[in-house]
């Protein structure tokens, strides 16, 4: 994503980088004109990123 100077004045006012906003983008859930990334989805990414790692674990042995 190309920042404008409004996004990254925005980003360096809110103390975003620009990973943390990818990752929103990415994986957020839309609400109306938003895009949130909350501690419960993040926690639900977690368990699946972890529950596809142990299976890549297990088909690797």
């Amino acid at each position: 994503m190309k920042a404008t100077k409004h996004l990254q004045a925005r980003m360096s006012q809110r103390a975003i980088s620009m990973s943390e906003l990818d990752m929103t983008l990415t994986f957020g859930e839309v609400r109306g004109d938003k895009i949130v990334l909350n501690k419960k989805r993040i926690t639900e990414l977690l368990a699946e990123f972890e529950y596809i790692n142990a299976n890549q674990m297990e088909k690797s042995k």
